[in-house]
This record gives structure tokens, C-alpha cells and sequence, in this order.
């Protein structure tokens, strides 16, 4: 046996084989292959069902997308296949027989007819580019044999259909697919598939989209090898052959186009993500519809979030990418700017939370002086008496401000930046009142976060772009209160035609924002399982006249809201109940005297919480809402100074002083309280009523011209007390009225005592 093997090695062409081996290996080693083209991919994002949405070309700005076979049409493998290279599979990267086919067909007919080269050799000199000469021929042949000795068919496959050249910067199946007939590769028909096979034998000449003749013999001749070879059926190609070559040159989609950007990654060859496409060109078509009947620089941002796992669904940072009038290349969602009144519901929230405040809890909606501040609400006027949730729902600034006093505005604030919103305040400048009036910073995004906190058990969800996000949720508020805020806010009032527009009103619920000089219109709210976020106004921050947010978001945000319709709603949690509460005491019916109970409320109250009407004060006087008297036989009231031995003491609720001139009638402290002794005649100088008797109620003042101004002194019967004064809701500096304007008007007057009067008048 070892004689036989000896006399098999000393037999020179094993030798020489051993010789070609070693020679080969040191020439791989010497002259590896260069594969940088593979991995210099453009980038591609893709929505949530790998539709394209956005590509970036390469740093040498070719369109060359990453594919794989098993995501190409089979029509276009066969066709490749059968065209280029019918024995793929069982050579070795060389086809001896085709080259010496080639190499014949060359001789007879005395030019070039075919090349010989396999996809192996063709795709050597994609990666090694030669000139046409017999060395660069054998380099082809040499390069082939390497790849084939590193890779599978399939790695080498898989190569070829990445960079397989379709005419200037197009490279590859799928860039080829989306170029010419604006679909991805799996998608191809059989005709468009044979059209792809044959357009790299000469990409120039048979480009559909200017020569189409030229690409229909090119396409036709190969549909005849595919029933010669029978691939394909005869019946088939005949009825394909009948079809016309219809393409063109489309661009790469902006689909997305802010988020994209937002998303790319060098080296980041494909990027999936949430988006839905459907949905994503549905709401920028209606986002770009809504900016331009607002003006030419008006810009919109819209997001839609899955308040249960983060998932975005839509990203639109502009109204339209390619306006520059509109810039439409700042994304406004991630941009800094005044949320305006969106953050109120958390007021109100961290306050019943904190056992301040419930739904109904009695607040004041009243002109408020403290030195030179002199808040004010958005519609300039006053509400008087109004619940947690009149306030809210209203969107009055005044009450909110006297539940954020009643509380930590640095806690709150911690516990929103905790729950993932952003908040950039002035500098130098700490947490303050103005958090709740719009005098601080956020973005987009992160208030659709700390709102999925509404509809997700109090958990604020991160929002998620792509499948490489983790799930990430941050406590906002307890499960019982995001249960009462999102009902409240489902309660929503509003001009707004809903029948029109078939939405559910108890699927959705939303709060806007108005920022300082109209700048900013914001709505964030819920339709469904989804948070939707909507701004409008510039990007340039520039003032926009009557840019309020229930006037230019709120008809966009209905508009959005009725494409995702869901019957969607979170469980009441165990801490959420129901009972009736009492104005003014604020505490159950069951804890408060009947004749002490003067409305009743059904309210939601979280871990059976009541908590009695916050001690509202003006100045330094403190409001009562019980008062302690003496009743005398014959029915009239006195005090204890005055009051005679038959007298019987009573208590009864009264609505805070400040109040009575916003009451109903009923329910004002004359009315409330019987009329008082002639005994404590005395007593009724120090507890006299403001009035305002400059002006009397009702007034008409006609002008002879328009030209002519009407005076009005500011008077009391209170000459001694600090009276401060309101005109339609704006404080007033000086002691006279001075009008040129015809209107109805609406004084008030406000001593420190807490007492109030109003009037109305008319100029004409």
C-alpha cells in the first residue's frame, strides 16, 4: 500500500496540483477580496410592514439597497437564472463549456457574441473592475474561483443581486425595482422581472423609461429562452409578450422624510420601524391641506402614539418637507416651545392625587390681584363658581392657579420630568406658577409620552420608533387618577360638529394650548388606544394672528381622530368610586348636613378621597363658607353682640363672599340669610355690600359721533377700601374709563375685603 501512494506522489501533475493549491492560497492571502462595496449600502427605512418609506444613497451617492433572495420576486431569480447563467449551481465560479462556446461563437461570426462569463465571473468584476484584454480575463476567472471557494451559491447570489448594475447610480434589484417601477423587488410581475434580467447587458441602451422598444425585443428575447428552456409556459410568455413596456424614472419616496432623518445611522444598512404608511400619507395629506388654508408660512407637526406600547404609528414634523416658506425641513416634534394650557390636567391631577382637591371640588374663577400680578383667563372674562373639572374642561387659568398654590410646584414638576417630559425654563429662572400658563419649554414628543399616562394605568410610555426600542414606561400619577382625568377630558365641550364628522365623542378626549402671542396651537389628546399630538403655527416662532388652539389644531386634531376610531377605553381601577358631593362644603352628602348641601354633584373620587373646599382668600381676608348666627323668635337674624336670650344659634353654608356677584340668586348671602335684627342696626355699616354707584347697571351711553369718547368716574360706596377694578376681564390702572369703542362692557369692581360688584353697560 505505502508503494502505491509513494508512486501516486512522485506522479508530477499531483505535484503540480499541490503547487496550483499552495499557489492559489498565497495569491487569496496576497490579493484578498475587496468586498467594501457590499457593505457601502444606502440606508433604507421601512414602516412596520417593510414597505419603503425613506432612502439615503451611499457616501458615493449610489442607490444601492441591502436585499436578500428569499425577499426578491422568484419571477426575477428564474429569469436571471435562465438568462445569465442556466448552470449557477453546478460550476465552479467557470464554465469551461460556455467559455469555449463564446470563444467559437467569437471565431465564426468574427466579433463578440457572448462573453462566457458566469454571475460568478460577472460578479468578480463588479467587485474588481478590469479592462477587456485576455489578463483581465484570467484575473475574472481567478477572482471567480476565490469567491466561489469563500462563499455558498446562495452568499454569492445574494452579492450579485446587491450590485448587479441598472444604469448610473442605480445598483442592484431592489434600487432597480424602486427606480423603474416604484415597488420593491418581491413584488415584481413576471414581465417587469424579465425586463430587470436583461437591463445590465446594457443598462444605457434598454432603459424603459426612454427607450422602451429597445427594452422590449431586449425583454422578449429572454421571455423565449424561459419557454425554450420551459421555465415559463409558452401560453405565458406569448400573453406577456403582448404586454407594452410601460416604466418610469421614480424618485426615491419621502415618506416620513423628518423621522428618517432623525432615525439614519451610518453603517445602518435598513431601519424598520412603527410607522404605518397608509396611515402616515393619509395625515401628511391632511396636515400639508390644513396648513395651506391657514397661510404660506403656517406649519403643522402631528404624532400618533399607541398609548399601551409606545408604537408610532405617524411622525410628521412638518407640514410640508419641500416648502421653504413653511421650513418644512425643522421637525417640529422634537423643536422647543410653549405647550400653552396642555399641562393643566396634571395640576389637577398631582392635587387629587395629593387629597386636595376631587372633580367637583368648588373653585374660584374671579378677578385676583396680588401687587402687580394680575393673572388673567384667555377669554378675558370670569366664570365665578366652577369645579376641578369646569376649570379644566374651560381651560380658566385663574382656578388652576389657586389649586398650584395650594400645592408643590416643585414636586410637580419633578414628578413630570420623572414621567419623561421635557421642560426648558428660562435662565436663571426655577420651577414656577407659569408652568401651567405656558412659561416654559417642551417638545412635542414628550408631551404625547406623560398623555399616554392617561390611558396606560398612570405609566407614561417612551415613545418607540423601531423594533430595536425597548418597552420603557415612567410613573406619572396612581391608575384611579388617570382613570378620572381621561374621563374628564372625554367630556370635552365644544362647537365642534361631531355628528358631521361620525366620531364618537366618548372615544376621544383632548386639551389644547394657546401660547403667548398666538405663537403656539396645540391639542394632545386620545382616540381610542392612540395619543395624538397636533401644533400648528411657524416655525420661526414669529407671532401668528388668532392662532389659538381650538381654532386651528382642534379641526385637524378631529380630522385625525376619525382615521383611527377605536372603541377603546381604560378600566376603572377599585380606587375610583362614586358619590355625591356638596358645594360649597366640597365634602360627601353623607358628611354634610342636607340643609348644608346647597348642589349636589355626582362625582368620581379616587380612594374615597372628599377633601372640603380649598380656604380661598383675597388679600389677607379668608373666606367662610359656614356662618354661625343667632335666629330670634320672630325669624330675623342677629349676632352674639346683639342677639336676645330667646335667640337660638344656626349655622349655616355660605358661598365665599368674593363670589356673590357671579352667583345665581338663590344662592347669594342675601338670599341665604334671613334679614337681619333691628336690634344690630348697628352692625350693618361694617357689613355693607360694595357697590359700584358711578355706573349703574345696565347703562346705554350714546355718543353723538364716532369720534367722540365716553368718561367714567370709578366709585364705590367704599371710598376708604382699596378697590381694584376690571374692564372685560383687563385690570384697569387709573380712576376713570375713557372709551371710543361701541360695545357691551362688563366692570367690576374688588375691595381687599373679598367683597365684589359688577355692572354691565353698553356704548353706543
Amino acid at each position: 500500500m505505502k508503494v502505491i501512494i509513494q508512486r501516486y506522489i512522485n506522479k508530477p501533475f499531483v505535484i503540480a496540483i499541490v503547487l496550483l493549491l499552495v499557489a492559489l492560497k498565497v495569491l487569496d492571502l496576497v490579493f484578498p477580496l475587496n468586498l467594501t462595496k457590499l457593505t457601502d449600502s444606502a440606508t433604507v427605512v421601512t414602516d412596520r410592514n417593510g414597505e419603503l418609506l425613506r432612502a439615503f444613497s451611499n457616501q458615493d451617492y449610489i442607490w444601492r439597497f441591502q436585499v436578500e433572495q428569499t425577499s426578491v420576486s422568484r419571477h426575477y431569480i428564474d429569469a436571471l437564472l435562465t438568462y445569465e447563467d442556466r448552470y449557477f449551481y453546478y460550476h465552479p465560479g467557470i464554465n469551461p463549456l460556455a467559455l469555449l462556446r463564446a470563444f467559437w461563437q467569437g471565431i465564426t461570426s468574427g466579433k463578440i457574441v457572448s462573453g462566457g462569463s458566469t454571475l460568478t465571473m460577472q460578479l468578480a468584476r463588479l467587485l474588481h473592475p478590469h479592462d477587456k484584454s485576455l489578463v483581465g480575463k484570467s484575473q475574472q476567472m481567478l477572482r471567480a474561483l476565490q469567491l466561489e471557494w469563500h462563499f455558498d451559491k446562495s452568499q454569492i447570489l445574494d452579492m450579485y443581486l446587491n450590485l448587479a448594475p441598472f444604469g448610473g447610480v442605480i445598483e442592484g434589484v431592489e434600487a432597480a425595482s424602486l427606480t423603474y417601477f416604484d415597488k420593491q423587488s418581491r413584488h415584481l410581475t413576471q414581465a417587469e422581472a424579465a425586463l430587470l434580467a436583461v437591463l445590465p447587458q446594457a443598462p444605457s441602451r434598454y432603459r424603459p423609461d426612454r427607450y422602451p422598444d429597445n427594452a422590449k425585443k431586449a425583454r422578449n428575447k429572454l421571455l423565449d429562452r424561459m419557454a425554450e428552456y420551459s421555465v415559463w409556459s409558452q401560453q405565458q410568455v406569448e400573453e406577456l409578450k403582448q404586454l407594452p413596456v410601460y416604466a418610469d424614472y421614480f424618485t426615491q419616496p419621502q415618506i416620513a422624510p423628518l423621522l428618517s432623518r432623525r432615525l439614519r445611522q451610518p453603517q445602518q444598512s435598513q431601519i424598520e420601524t412603527f410607522i404605518d404608511k397608509s396611515l402616515q400619507q393619509r395625515l401628511a395629506f391632511l396636515t400639508k391641506q390644513h396648513a395651506t388654508q391657514l397661510g404660506d408660512e403656517i406649519s403643522a407637526a402631528v404624532m400618533v402614539m399607541d398609548g399601551l406600547n409606545g408604537e408610532v404609528l405617524s411622525y410628521i414634523g412638518s407640514a410640508d418637507f419641500y416648502s421653504k416658506p413653511r421650513k418644512g425641513q425643522v421637525d417640529m416634534i422634537t423643536a422647543i416651545r410653549s405647550p400653552g394650557s396642555t399641562l393643566k390636567p396634571f395640576v389637577y391631577a398631582d392635587a387629587i392625587e395629593a387629597g386636595l382637591i376631587h372633580e367637583n371640588s368648588l373653585l374660584l374663577d374671579i378677578p385676583v390681584v396680588s401687587g402687580d400680578y394680575s393673572p388673567q383667563n384667555f377669554s378675558g372674562g370670569y366664570a365665578g363658581a366652577v369645579s376641578a373639572k369646569q376649570a379644566l374642561l374651560k381651560s380658566l387659568n385663574i382656578p388652576v392657579l389657586q389649586v398650584i398654590n395650594h400645592g408643590s410646584i416643585k414636586s410637580l414638576t419633578a414628578k413630570l420630568e420623572n414621567a419623561g417630559l421635557t421642560l426648558n425654563w428660562p435662565e436663571y429662572a426655577e420651577a414656577n406658577q407659569a408652568l401651567v400658563l405656558g412659561g416654559v419649554g417642551t417638545r412635542l414628543e414628550s408631551l404625547v409620552q406623560v398623555y399616554s399616562s392617561l390611558l396606560n394605568q398612570g405609566m407614561a410610555v417612551t415613545p418607540r420608533f423601531n423594533q430595536n426600542q425597548p418597552l420603557e414606561t415612567r410613573f406619572a400619577m396612581q391608575a384611579g387618577v388617570a382613570w378620572i382625568m381621561q374621563n374628564i377630558l372625554r367630556q370635552q365641550q365644544t362647537d365642534w360638529q361631531f355628528e358631521q364628522q361620525q366620531i364618537a365623542t366618548s372615544a376621544i378626549g383632548w386639551k389644547t394650548g394657546t401660547s403667548y402671542d398666538y405663537r403656539d396651537a396645540w391639542v394632545i389628546g386620545f382616540s381610542g388606544k392612540y395619543i395624538i399630538g397636533v401644533w400648528v403655527g411657524r416655525a420661526d416662532a414669529q407671532p401668528v394672528f388668532d392662532n389659538s388652539g381650538a381654532q386651528n389644531a382642534l379641526p385637524l386634531f378631529m380630522q385625525i381622530a376619525k382615521q383611527l376610531e377605536s372603541d377603546f377605553k381604560p378600566n376603572k381601577p377599585t380606587s375610583v368610586s362614586q358619590a355625591l358631593t356638596c358645594w360649597p362644603s366640597g365634602k360627601t352628602l353623607q358628611t354634610t348636613e342636607a340643609h348644608n348641601c346647597l348642589v349636589q354633584q355626582p362625582s368620581w373620587l379616587y380612594n374615597l378621597q372628599a377633601p372640603p373646599s380649598m380656604n380661598h382668600h383675597t388679600a389677607d381676608f379668608n373666606e367662610q363658607l359656614n356662618i354661625d348666627y343667632w335666629i330670634e323668635p320672630n325669624g330675623q337674624r342677629a349676632y352674639a353682640s346683639c342677639a336676645t336670650t330667646q335667640a337660638k344659634k344656626v349655622s349655616q353654608a355660605v358661598f365665599p363672599k368674593s363670589l356673590d356677584i357671579w352667583l345665581p340668586t338663590q344662592w347669594r348671602r342675601a338670599n341665604l340669610l334671613p334679614k337681619l335684627s333691628e336690634h344690630c342696626d348697628n352692625l350693618m355699616a361694617s357689613n355693607s355690600e360694595l357697590l359700584i354707584t358711578s355706573v349703574q347697571d345696565e347703562s346705554r351711553f350714546i355718543r353723538r359721533n364716532s369720534t367722540d369718547t365716553i368718561q367714567l368716574e370709578l366709585v364705590t360706596n367704599e371710598p376708604n377700601q382699596v378697590v381694584f377694578w376690571f374692564l372685560n376681564g383687563q385690570p384697569v390702572k387709573d380712576d376713570k374709563l375713557i372709551l371710543q369703542k361701541a360695545g357691551q362692557y362688563n366692570l367690576v369692581a374688588l375691595a381687599q375685603s373679598g367683597a365684589s360688584d359688577k355692572v354691565n353697560f353698553s356704548v353706543e
